[in-house]
């Protein structure tokens, strides 16, 4: 990390990212810190920036990503730039049970690991700080703080072996987990929609808890069901929406064990799941004022990134690749899935596929599952089986219809939720997440047209609020003697720019981009030869 220059922003109206009230003044960035705040105008022989009608913020964080499997890549600054283009300087990576790193010493799953992963650089490392090691060769573009798998650890000990865990692999995973986050991770993570954290049991899951709060960490969780219906849970006549038992069997959890627990990307796939959002958003006020330490995060888009295994049962993926040609699983698992798309209002047309990463599924890319099936005269299921086998259960898919502009509004109104892109650049091409290249834009462009939050507020809640949450001291704020990541961007013209079809343009509005005080964009320029992050000491 290289420190920045003097640098003068004059005349703009700065927002700390408290919540307190804007005020107009001058900021001083000197050798990568926040030199003076001032309402009276400074003179410095330096280099300055008239951020006249702009507002000067705190750089934004993205609390949830999954940037920790593309930082390490070199030569690949298209992957990164997007998410200076629009304000970030600051990834929360390691969520969803997944981290490129926190194996087990010559695991016999290291290469299946990469290979799940995709990832587009050699995983030379096992732990946090060999990996934290290899980015200090490779450079940061942004700010990096991550929590570590714990679907990645228990890989590394098992595969995905869907059997319960004997006590000396149970030993071994809570050592491995305890050794990342004594080095440095922000806590745990887990992905139970996904293989293998389908498999862990509720015991398993607390007993990683206590470790957590022992450490006075995070659990962060990509839960079982985001929708009313889904093949978690077995379907009771007038029984809790699925959404909800998922929120409760975390909240129970945490309630048990007293870990602070994040709660990932509350969505709600389908339409009939739409109605339920003011349902969880109650349970999770319940279980505030019980004392749990509980929150959660949003991004700005109804469509999000996943992967095709996440429709399909854990029964039929305990016994795969048998189950591809197995009948009487083929038979019982296509009838699940037809009632459960009739229950949510949520099917084929709305899985998007955007890389098969596969050559002979490439040529789908874009398409939704539907579409797929028409063309090739089959069905959607078997569509989806198709995909599911030639892919390894990989294929990236961009869900459709998560919410609905009402379910947007209020959670971005929600106290207890914060900010976050839940995305990262598919290296190999492909339709890709908008929220990419447009989410803090888009955040900030809601607040203001839809008069949603304050400004100061939606900054607070990209900024502080999440600097606060995961007790990040030196970012998030602007004050003096911090570091100086800042965005300037302009209230009144900040816009997303994508669309349906389109979803990977620049957005409108961000002018100035400062990582540890080195300005990494300027106007509609990113510098992504500035490498200029570092790694966060949590």
């Amino acid at each position: 990390m290289q420190s920045g220059n003097r640098v003068l922003l004059k005349n703009g109206f700065i927002v700390d990212g408290t919540g307190k009230k804007g005020k107009n003044g001058d900021l001083l960035i000197e050798g990568g810190k926040i030199e003076r705040i001032s309402e009276t105008p400074l003179q410095v022989d330096c280099e300055v920036i008239d951020c006249t009608g702009q507002v000067i913020a705190p750089g934004f964080i993205d609390m949830h990503s999954h940037m920790d499997w593309i930082v390490p890549t070199s030569g690949r600054d298209d992957l990164k730039s997007p998410f200076t283009d629009q304000g970030i300087t600051t990834f929360i990576a390691g969520n969803c049970g997944h981290s490129p790193f926190g194996l087990k010493e010559d695991s016999q799953f290291k290469e299946f690991i990469q290979l799940t992963g995709k990832l587009p650089f050699e995983m030379n490392w096992n732990t946090v700080s060999g990996y934290f090691d290899n980015l200090g060769e490779v450079g940061l573009n942004h700010n990096l703080a991550t929590f570590v798998g714990h679907g990645t650890t228990r890989t590394s000990i098992r595969g995905f072996d869907p059997s319960p865990l004997s006590p000396q692999e149970m030993k071994e995973m809570l050592y491995l987990l305890e050794e990342s986050m004594d080095q440095g991770a922000v806590g745990v993570s887990f992905g139970l929609g996904y293989e293998p954290g389908i498999f862990a049991s509720n015991d398993e899951i607390a007993e990683i808890a206590r470790l957590v709060k022992s450490k006075d960490k995070l659990i962060s969780v990509h839960a079982r069901a985001y929708s009313s219906f889904s093949n978690f849970y077995p379907i009771e006549e007038d029984g809790l929406p699925h959404n909800v038992l998922s929120i409760n069997e975390m909240l129970s959890i945490a309630r048990e064990t007293g870990v602070r627990l994040q709660y990932s990307h509350l969505m709600f796939a389908g339409s009939h799941s739409h109605t339920t959002y003011a349902q969880c958003l109650e349970v999770l006020d319940q279980a505030a004022q019980e004392g749990i330490d509980v929150m959660t995060d949003t991004y700005a888009y109804h469509c999000g990134n996943s992967i095709i295994n996440v429709f399909i049962s854990p029964w039929f993926l305990e016994d795969v690749p048998n189950n591809y040609h197995n009948p009487e699983a083929l038979s019982r698992l296509e009838g699940e899935l037809d009632f459960v798309s009739q229950a949510l209002g949520f099917g084929y047309d709305n899985i998007q596929i955007s890389n098969a990463t596969h050559p002979e599924l490439n040529k789908y890319n874009g398409m939704f599952l539907s579409e797929i099936a028409e063309e090739l005269g089959v069905s959607p299921f078997q569509v989806t089986m198709d995909f599911s086998e030639k892919t390894g259960g990989r294929a990236s898919v961009l869900n459709h219809n998560y919410s609905n502009m009402e379910v947007m509004d209020a959670l971005i109104r929600y106290p207890r939720c914060l900010f976050m892109t839940d995305t990262v650049v598919n290296p190999e091409g492909g339709i890709q997440n908008p929220a990419s290249f447009g989410n803090f834009p888009r955040l900030l462009q809601f607040a203001r047209d839809r008069k949603l939050v304050s400004l100061e507020e939606v900054v607070r809640k990209m900024t502080g609020a999440s600097a606060e949450r995961f007790k990040i001291k030196d970012r998030g704020v602007l004050q003096e003697g911090l570091a100086a990541d800042i965005t300037v961007f302009n209230w009144d013209t900040v816009k997303d720019n994508n669309t349906v079809k389109e979803t990977d343009k620049s957005p409108t509005g961000i002018e100035a981009v400062f990582v540890n005080g080195r300005q990494v964009k300027k106007s509609s320029q990113v510098k992504a030869d500035i490498h200029s992050g570092s790694v966060l000491p949590v």
